[in-house]
């Protein structure tokens, strides 16, 4: 399911870069080349998916089992807890293959077949699979830790708290993705554009703080209307764009994007696993 969800990760990739195409225009320039290059830059990611499961599975429930064991702590408080330990684990199996991802995809649709001739636009260098950190991780860890927190530790917080019903489970978990979709959608947008800029991998942390803050501002939220400023000293720096607190329409784009890669690989994986019990 990893590999075959690859042009719906690649079509959110090519967002980060590109807030101005919509939903159907991003996933044109996933296909450019032909129908298979909408699978650039899968492999990798669905070979890490075994060791990634894994993570987010058994050493989830051997860590929360652990603390219940030892701690008097809520059950909520010991889910975030191993939740936490688990998406680590992940960011640190995963980093590498889905920087790799979505350098590739970027490579591909924005240079190999770019509408701009003019070499603007440059390849970006791929990183190694074995990377284990490196620009986008802490957006990355903070992406896998809201996804597992919304399956381990939201949707059983909400079923608790639901009358009894025919499918719950499932409607919960459902509810629970969504819900943390709206805040993990800009969150992986943000380790898309840090892996697909090659001036992150030379900034220290601060300037990369920085840069994610620029991102997430000029992505997310509707500038305001320019004010005329009278120029008096043509030495001092030209005032910078600003921006209103009105959430752009990109937003609802890259929500809507995030959600159904979502709810199609949790679907996917769930219907597979059926018939192995």
């Amino acid at each position: 399911m990893i590999f075959l969800c690859t042009p719906l990760r690649n079509g959110l990739t090519l967002g980060a870069q590109d807030k101005k195409s919509g939903i159907a225009g991003l996933y044109r320039k996933v296909f450019r080349g032909g129908p298979q290059s909408g699978w650039t830059g899968g492999l990798a990611p669905a070979v890490v998916a075994c060791p990634q499961f894994l993570a987010v599975g058994p050493m989830y429930h051997f860590m929360n089992g652990g603390l219940m064991e030892l701690t008097s702590a809520s059950k909520l408080f010991c889910s975030a807890v191993a939740s936490f330990g688990a998406s680590l684990l992940e960011t640190v199996l995963t980093f590498g293959s889905q920087s790799r991802n979505a350098q590739m995809a970027y490579n591909k649709s924005f240079v190999l077949f770019a509408s701009v001739v003019d070499g603007s636009r440059k390849n970006v260098p791929l990183t190694p699979v074995q990377d284990m950190w490196g620009p986008g991780a802490e957006a990355l860890l903070i992406r896998n830790f809201l996804s597992v927190m919304a399956v381990r530790s939201l949707s059983p917080w909400f079923q608790e708290r639901l009358p009894e019903m025919r499918g719950k489970a499932g409607l919960c978990d459902v509810g629970s993705s969504l819900v943390m979709c709206s805040v993990t959608a800009p969150v992986h947008q943000l380790f898309n554009f840090q892996a697909t800029s090659p001036e992150a991998k030379f900034l220290s942390f601060a300037r990369r703080a920085s840069m994610a803050r620029r991102f997430l501002r000029e992505q997310y939220f509707v500038p305001s209307k320019p004010r005329e400023v009278m120029i008096t000293d043509f030495n001092q720096p030209l005032p910078q764009q600003e921006y209103s607190w009105r959430i752009s329409p990109v937003a609802l784009r890259d929500f809507g994007m995030r959600s159904v890669r979502n709810q199609v690989t949790v679907a996917g994986v769930s219907g597979l696993s059926l018939p192995f019990g």
